[in-house]
């Protein structure tokens, strides 16, 4: 890419499309709007272009990059009453290629029934079907070759991942010595594998699939795999280093077109016109800001930093939903495998070596992930308790779309079928601000998530100052069931530990540093120090104080019908205007129990098609 002034992006007359927001959703659009010549698409990203970046490329760097502010917004919540009033770090992509160039490569899917759920939701068309279809059409599926998949039993099911598209998706070749004990394990609880969790079963353990291209070693990202091959188009015109602060709304009432995007660069304004349509894909973050910032949202949200209301939705910013981790460590025997190997003399500058031939531990991403229905981690006595509570939840009755949403997280709470727990295994000692590693031990960090939270939040903006950030408040715990789930799932993993065979690879727990008796080898004798296993008070205290974001926001421009509190509808068009869409993360009104990464790619390229056939349809502001 060539470097470009805002001058001469702004004098490129008039674009028929601007998308604002460079990121995973916001890139696959322009690259596909732009396979038309006769159309000119401008995109609009606030970060920069960094495509020999090692923080990004390399998959084992995975993490470093988080709190740079060179590709990181960094958002901190409001202090989190139900979290000991702790900030929560919440970092998203302020780069080309968004979070797709930050996140750590997990490819995953759903269930059916989540994508299918759009649909029942009032969103027509959106189901498992397309998204099967336009998931595909995203990646190309890199194969494992025999020997990897008897191994770790990847027999993947044919016809269901893609084969020509841009992302490049494949197994990490190190796995380290924990995987396969962690399934086997796993089993003993009745926690079956699932050698392919894309084919809309999503529950069981396995070994993820990575956006990694093999041949380079290198992250595919959507900057990686669909900006960069196309770049040189002249109809595709990138501005980076320009943050969007309004779109302009045209009209005395709803419909209201938007005409031109204000951004600055360079602490100075400009504004650049549209012909068509602005395409906002900000994030689950700042697209609701930059709505509220253009008089669409809630009026008295709107009145509190004095912006005038022009469209009323009150349900941008609302909805707000995001897994929360949290990490359980333990040591293993010194002969077991891990990426502690890094911390021998030599050994980090060796692996530099030997991915510079696209092998050893820096091309890989290592992590193992398995998807558990409540009644594998949760006694049964307590689960009738829990969906009782939730049956008489009163945290969904504001909107109708909320009821909605409720009456499925009901269904899918105690069903088999559904995960409300994901294990995350890392072989290593994983990286804590507050926690160091002893020299020479090996650890394995075991992370448990909860993947249909219950607890809703905001993000609103608190000034009128496009440069001042949104508040984000996700309420993390704010609903006690997403309190005890965590508290089951971290018992869950002392559990897991003190079974054959990781009990076997097992010296001790570390953190939480558990009690047991003379028997317990996960206890280490960690005496008075720990903390009892059966004491669930204790267990809840630490969930609040180790609690982290899986940076999965979701929910903040829902696509729902206006009167269920939806923002865009099933054309990703918001509410009250003529040519404003929305793609990103924030449309999706109900979390799905998987990492999103592979459905935004599925929902950018649904979007796409959408678009283009509206551009033919006569009539359409588009002709």
């Amino acid at each position: 890419m060539s470097s470009l002034s805002p001058e001469e992006f702004v004098k490129n007359n008039a674009f028929d499309y601007i998308v604002v927001g460079g990121g995973t959703a916001g890139l696959v659009v322009a690259t596909r709007l732009s396979e038309d010549a006769s159309v000119t698409v401008g995109v609009i990203e606030a970060g920069g272009y960094h495509p020999e970046e090692p923080l990004i490329n390399v998959p084992g760097y995975f993490g470093r990059s988080l709190g740079n502010p060179t590709f990181d917004w960094a958002f901190l919540t409001v202090p989190q009453k139900h979290a000991n009033d702790r900030a929560i770090f919440n970092p998203r992509g302020k780069l080309l290629g968004g979070s797709s160039a930050l996140n750590f490569m997990t490819l995953g899917r759903a269930s059916k029934e989540e994508y299918d759920a759009l649909e029942s939701l009032g969103s027509k068309g959106w189901n498992w079907v397309s998204f099967l279809k336009y998931i595909k059409k995203s990646q190309t599926l890199i194969p494992s070759d025999n020997e990897f998949i008897e191994k770790f039993n990847t027999k993947l099911v044919d016809g269901i991942h893609g084969t020509s598209g841009p992302i490049k998706k494949s197994h990490s070749p190190w796995q380290g010595d924990l995987s396969i004990p962690f399934f086997q394990t796993l089993q003993t609880f009745g926690l079956e594998r699932n050698p392919d969790a894309a084919t809309g079963l999503a529950t069981g353990s396995y070994t993820i699939l990575s956006a990694v291209d093999p041949d380079t070693a290198r992250r595919s990202y959507s900057a990686s795999a669909y900006y960069a091959p196309n770049a040189s188009r002249p109809n595709l015109v990138v501005l980076t280093g320009a943050q969007a602060t309004k779109i302009i709304l045209e009209g005395d009432a709803e419909p209201y077109t938007a005409t031109a995007i204000e951004f600055v660069s360079g602490g100075k304004k400009y504004s650049v016109p549209v012909k068509k349509e602005v395409i906002l894909a900000a994030g689950a973050f700042q697209t609701p800001q930059l709505l509220e910032l253009s008089g669409i949202g809630d009026p008295s949200i709107l009145n509190q930093v004095g912006i005038p209301s022009k469209v009323q939705l009150p349900g941008v910013g609302s909805n707000l939903q995001d897994h929360i981790y949290v990490p359980t460590v333990y040591k293993v025997k010194p002969e077991v495998a891990t990426l502690d190997l890094l911390n021998e003399p030599g050994r980090s500058e060796a692996e530099e070596v030997l991915y510079n031939s696209q092998k050893g531990l820096y091309g890989s991403t290592h992590f193992a992930l398995a998807f558990l229905p409540t009644n594998t981690f949760t006694p049964p006595e307590d689960v009738t308790r829990l969906k009782a509570e939730l049956k008489n939840s009163t945290g969904f009755d504001s909107t109708p779309g909320l009821k909605k949403q409720h009456r499925f997280l009901e269904q899918w709470f105690d069903d088999k079928r559904h995960a409300q727990l994901e294990v995350i295994s890392y072989p290593g000692f994983f990286p804590s601000p507050d926690k160091t590693p002893e020299p020479n031990a090996h650890y394995h960090m075991v992370a448990v998530a909860n993947t249909h939270p219950i607890s809703r939040g905001t993000v609103h903006i608190q000034s009128a100052d496009a440069l001042v950030k949104p508040t984000v408040d996700p309420a993390y715990l704010s609903s006690t069931i997403d309190l005890d789930i965590l508290v089951h799932g971290v018992k869950f993993t002392r559990a897991l530990h003190g079974r054959s065979p990781l009990k076997e690879m097992t010296v001790g727990s570390v953190d939480p540093a558990w009690i047991g008796d003379e028997s317990d080898d996960v206890s280490d004798n960690n005496g008075e120090k720990g903390m009892k296993w059966d004491d669930d008070e204790a267990i809840r205290e630490y969930v609040r104080n180790e609690l982290q974001t899986v940076c999965h926001p979701v929910g903040t421009a829902a696509m729902l019908p206006r009167e269920d509190g939806g923002v865009v509808d099933s054309k990703l068009k918001v509410y009250g205007t003529a040519n404003l869409r929305v793609v990103d993360a924030s449309i999706f009104p109900l979390q799905i129990a998987a990492h999103p990464q592979e459905t935004i790619y599925g929902i950018a390229e649904k979007f796409s098609d959408i678009i283009k056939e509206d551009a033919t349809q006569p009539g359409n502001k588009e002709d």
